[in-house]
C-alpha cells in the first residue's frame, strides 16, 4: 500500500509542504508493512468511556452531522481517536468545563525518531516549547494544524486544543474536511490516513470504532491521570476484553444538547453528563471497512504527563 494517499484531498496544515503525509501529531509516514495483518477479533462490548470524553464525542458528531451532513461522521470514529491518541484525555482526567487539568504534550518535533522537525510556529503558546513545536492536548494536534481547524465545542469563547469538547470537534472537522464522506470505506479511510499516515493506525481506529458502535458503557471521569492499557500483542492491535467492563445496565444513554453541552463538575454529571453508575448504549454503524497492514500506532505516543494507574475507573 503506498505511503501517500489522495493528496488533491490533503488539507493544509501549516508545515512545509515538502513533508509529505506527516499526520496531525507530526509523526512521518510510517512505510509499508512487508506481510498483511491476520484477521483480528473486535474487542468485546460494551467498552468503557469516561462521561465527559462521551458527551464531548456525541456532541462534535451532532454539530458536524448540521454542519456538513454528507460527511456522516459518528461519535464512534471520534471517540476511537480520541482513545488512541490519549486514551480519553488521561481517562478523563479534566475539570468541569472539560479541559485537561495536566497538560498532554507529545515529544519535540526535532526530527529524531519517527517525528518531523517542525520548528516553533506558535511560540510556545499552546505547547510550551519555544525552539520545537508539540503536538498538544487530547487529540494531539500540532500548534500548526490547530491554528487551522481550532473549534470552540462547549460555548465558553476560547478554542482551547487542551479542552476535550473543542479538541473533538476540531477533529471531526478535520476528518471531514476535504468533503470526504466517510460512509465511503475508501474515502473513510482517506481520512483517517490523514490523521496519521500508519496503516496500522488505521486499521485500528476502524477496529476501536466498529468495537464502540457495538455498545458502550459510561464510566465516571478518573480523578488521577490514567495511561493506556499496554498491549499483550503488537501495539497496533487492540486487545480482548481491555479496561474493567462495567456492567449494562439496560440504561440509555441521553441525548446530547444540539446548542451546546451541558458541563457539570468532574465525578459528579447530571443531564448532559450521563450519571456516574455506568449505563450501556448500542448506536448504528456508517462508516465501516475492513482493516489494512501494520506499522505503529500514535497510541504510544510519549507526552510529558505523569500518570498513575487507577483501577476503580479506568476506560477501556
Amino acid at each position: 500500500m503506498p505511503v501517500i494517499h489522495t493528496a488533491d484531498v490533503m488539507p493544509d496544515q501549516g508545515y512545509d509542504p515538502g513533508i509529505r503525509g506527516v499526520a496531525v501529531d507530526g509523526r512521518l509516514p510510517d512505510a509499508p508493512a512487508p506481510v498483511p495483518l491476520p484477521a483480528y477479533d473486535l474487542p468485546d462490548g460494551p467498552l468503557g468511556i469516561p462521561a465527559t470524553a462521551l458527551v464531548a464525542y456525541r456532541h462534535a458528531a451532532e454539530v458536524l452531522g448540521k454542519e456538513q451532513p454528507g460527511c456522516h461522521i459518528d461519535w464512534a470514529l471520534i471517540a476511537s481517536i480520541g482513545r488512541i491518541e490519549s486514551n480519553h484525555a488521561r481517562g478523563g482526567y479534566v475539570d468541569a468545563a472539560g479541559t485537561t487539568l495536566q497538560p498532554i504534550l507529545g515529544p519535540q518535533l526535532n526530527g529524531t525518531g519517527p517525528y518531523a522537525a517542525i520548528p516553533d510556529t506558535d511560540h510556545g503558546l499552546l505547547d510550551h516549547d519555544p525552539v520545537w513545536d508539540r503536538a498538544v492536548g487530547p487529540f494531539q494536534f500540532i500548534p500548526a494544524t490547530w491554528r487551522s481547524y481550532a473549534a470552540d465545542g462547549n460555548g465558553d469563547g476560547k478554542a482551547d486544543p487542551g479542552n476535550l469538547f473543542d479538541a473533538s470537534l476540531a477533529a471531526a472537522r478535520y476528518l471531514c474536511s476535504g468533503g470526504l464522506d466517510l460512509a465511503n470505506p475508501d474515502q473513510l479511510r482517506t481520512a483517517i490516513y490523514r490523521y496519521n499516515n500508519s496503516d496500522a493506525y488505521v486499521t485500528t481506529v476502524i477496529l476501536w470504532a466498529e468495537a464502540y458502535r457495538k455498545g458502550v458503557a459510561q464510566v465516571p471521569d478518573s480523578t488521577v491521570p490514567v495511561e493506556a492499557p499496554t498491549p499483550t500483542t503488537s501495539s497496533a492491535v487492540p486487545t480482548a476484553n481491555p479496561g474493567n467492563k462495567p456492567p449494562q445496565v439496560g440504561v440509555t444513554l441521553p441525548p446530547v444538547v444540539t446548542d451546546r453541552p451541558s458541563v457539570t463538575p468532574t465525578g459528579t454529571p447530571t443531564s448532559g453528563v450521563p450519571s456516574s453508575t455506568s449505563s450501556t448504549t448500542t448506536e448504528t454503524s456508517t462508516p465501516t471497512c475492513g482493516s489494512s497492514s501494520s506499522a505503529t500506532s500514535t497510541s504510544a505516543s510519549p507526552t510529558t504527563s505523569t500518570c498513575v494507574s487507577s483501577s476503580s475507573s479506568k476506560p477501556s
